[in-house]
């Protein structure tokens, strides 16, 4: 088993709902694909399986662990992580930064920056950016850097919080296809969050459709979420975005 979130809620001090009651598996080695508007509470359910969030009822499961249990400095360092503007620390360069959890998890530096070379080449990006700081790159390298960075420990579970909504349409493309590439190659467990319905179908092995406040509207693979749309709110939703036709 992957990840389980069994029944969890998360309610804020002032009375605002982020998630209620939620169930949802991500099964190993396949992608999850969390797709919702803003205040659907996706990035919540996401920032649960490293303990960034605490829900108020309910549990993460992972691996058959409640991580409720787990040391959650170590937890994070097991999990990559990897943000919208991803999240690389502007006074390292590229190589410095793919090193960093490895060097955190007790790797050598020189070992580690080989490491990162090895990495570096399997996201597909030249070895010439190795020196280069991150201000230097464009998007989609900077994008390309932090799959890397979250690659670079060889965790089995990758959290990825809309990492390419800040590129041009293009390049959102490529990395969505280099995504596709390194799962076939790589089998991770991914947690990928979006607002984009035809991203969450085309990266998706399944996709949950979350509603304003918190609640799921549907859980399921994209192509039985088109043919039996739970609701008129997940058929309306669907039919807002623009379906690619070479659905997985």
């Amino acid at each position: 088993m992957g990840i389980a979130w069994e029944s969890v809620s998360k309610r804020y001090d002032d009375g605002t709902v982020a998630v209620d009651n939620v169930s949802l598996v991500a099964e190993e080695h396949r992608t999850l694909a969390l797709v919702g508007s803003s205040g659907s509470g996706k990035t919540t359910l996401l920032q649960m399986v490293n303990r960034m969030v605490t829900p108020n009822a309910g549990r993460v499961v992972i691996h058959g662990k409640d991580n409720h249990g787990m040391n959650p400095v170590a937890l994070r360092r097991s999990i990559g992580y990897v943000l919208q503007n991803g999240g690389l620390l502007p006074n390292r360069t590229v190589l410095d930064n793919i090193a960093t959890v490895p060097m955190l998890l007790g790797m050598k530096r020189k070992e580690a920056r080989a490491h990162a070379l090895e990495v570096l080449d399997e996201v597909r990006l030249e070895e010439s950016i190795k020196d280069r700081y991150p201000s230097e790159l464009s998007g989609g390298q900077q994008q390309r850097v932090g799959v890397a960075r979250a690659l670079a420990a060889n965790p089995d579970i990758l959290l990825m919080d809309e990492p390419f909504t800040a590129v041009d349409p293009i390049v959102r493309r490529g990395l969505q296809d280099e995504l596709l590439r390194l799962q076939s190659e790589i089998g991770k467990t991914i947690v990928f969050v979006t607002h984009d319905i035809d991203e969450a179908f085309y990266l998706g092995d399944h996709v949950a459709l979350m509603r304003p406040g918190g609640t799921l509207a549907q859980f399921g693979t994209a192509r039985e979420l088109i043919d039996q749309p739970a609701d008129s709110f997940v058929e309306t939703f669907i039919s807002a975005g623009c379906l690619r036709s070479e659905l997985r």
